[in-house]
């Protein structure tokens, strides 16, 4: 038996979360720290589903986890970020069966594991 075919496309077949809330807790988020939210709102997914390819996805993972760990670290938007960090657990979590993940998304994953379960 193989592993999962990895297709140009395939990506777009996850959840659909972080499209749908993921621009409010990404303004909320920035918000609380005094960060002006460019390049993850709206906008940004939107160009990611017209034009965007599992790269640029995992990048945009990438910054957005990048944000939770700031959120967290500050010590701010407490349930907005337990929620964008659900999110993104749940994308990193179901991505292998789309997208070949390298090995900082497993670590960004793992941190995001921790950061939810940390006993």
């Amino acid at each position: 038996m193989t592993g999962p075919r990895h297709g140009r496309h395939d990506w777009l077949g996850l959840t659909p979360e972080v499209e749908r809330f993921g621009p409010l807790l990404v303004d909320r988020i920035a918000g609380a720290l005094g960060e002006a939210p460019d390049g993850l709102g709206e906008d940004r997914i939107h160009d990611l589903i017209q034009t965007g390819d599992a790269a640029a996805w995992l990048a945009y993972l990438a910054a957005l986890t990048a944000l939770v760990e700031r959120g967290r670290e500050a010590g701010v938007v407490e349930p907005e970020r337990v929620i964008l960090a659900e999110i993104l657990r749940d994308q990193y979590r179901l991505a292998p069966g789309v997208l070949r993940l390298g090995p900082d998304d497993a670590a960004r994953s793992s941190r995001l594991e921790e950061m939810l379960d940390p006993s």
